[in-house]
């Protein structure tokens, strides 16, 4: 293309207010003669209105830098006759925060899986109709199951079946339900703000929950959970004594900074997310715990 006009606004991938003094690199790709192409380089910064505006006199290809202090690098490839989009939006670099994520891998149950579950011990002999329940909660402050539900974040109620969980939680903390037609992929991927919404103390699923916003024992602390979506059971012989655990594995991410707590960064969970599948061929059995402190 010949006389190409280069021209865009910078603006704020949340807010969509412009950016004003964002630096904007262009390196544009000529075709010199018949066998070598050429470069021509232009910096500006952007105006009070975050307009960008620049010439060049041909190119094929157009490679597109911005950058601005407390955002992340912005880089794009783009074909000359295709043109820059009438704005580039530009991502915030993450708050501090410290967030922990955890998921499963395999179908194994151990010490460290989070698991939490109803223990029954079942009376052997038909006149005996009474089971005893033990409930094992989760901790996701520690990380970790826990059978004091003073120390536990959420638990299931025993009258859980497969066909509806209930799920209950400490008294300063709650569980909060977000639908499939809320999404349009993954719970941990989307919704990067804490809803500022009641909590349920109490809560009977229906099938169509993708995930939970959990708020932890302490009125401060936010987790994501996706429980998995069907039951284990385990039976096993404890002496004379038949016991039957039944309950569900989570995936989480825990924010444990209480300063940011409301915000889940998506640019760092998904960092998260592609560390723990890069583990998890490693160690296919292992559930991963995965932290990121900034």
């Amino acid at each position: 293309m010949y006389d190409l006009t280069v021209k865009t606004v910078i603006a704020d991938s949340k807010t969509k207010q412009p950016i004003p003094g964002a630096y904007f690199d262009v390196v544009c790709f000529y075709q010199d003669n018949i066998d070598k192409s050429a470069v021509v380089r232009r910096k500006v910064q952007s105006d009070a209105s975050g307009k960008v505006r620049m010439t060049f006199e041909k190119g094929y290809l157009l490679e597109v830098k911005a950058s601005s202090a407390g955002y992340l690098n912005l880089k794009k490839e783009i074909p000359a006759k295709k043109g820059l989009p009438d704005t580039l939006f530009m991502v915030r670099e993450p708050d501090k925060t410290d967030l922990e994520l955890s998921v499963l891998s395999g179908y194994d149950l151990n010490e460290n899986t989070p698991f939490i579950r109803v223990k029954k011990e079942v009376s052997s002999t038909e006149k005996e109709k009474k089971r005893n329940y033990e409930i094992y909660g989760f901790d996701f402050i520690n990380n970790k199951v826990t059978a004091d539900l003073n120390d536990a974040d959420i638990w299931l109620d025993p009258k859980s079946t497969s066909e509806a969980l209930i799920f209950r939680t400490s008294e300063k903390g709650g569980i909060f339900p977000v639908y499939e037609n809320e999404l349009s992929q993954s719970f941990f991927l989307e919704i990067e703000y804490v809803p500022e919404l009641k909590y349920y103390k109490s809560y009977k699923t229906t099938g169509k929950e993708k995930g939970f916003f959990v708020l932890c024992r302490d009125g401060k602390r936010i987790a994501k959970m996706i429980p998995e979506n069907y039951l284990c059971k385990v039976e096993y012989n404890d002496g004379l004594k038949k016991v039957e655990e039944t309950g569900v594995r989570l995936n989480y991410i825990i924010q444990k900074d209480t300063v940011n707590s409301n915000k889940f960064p998506l640019v760092l969970i998904y960092e998260l997310l592609n560390i723990a599948q890069t583990t998890s061929m490693n160690n296919v059995n292992e559930e991963q715990q995965i932290n990121v402190n900034q």
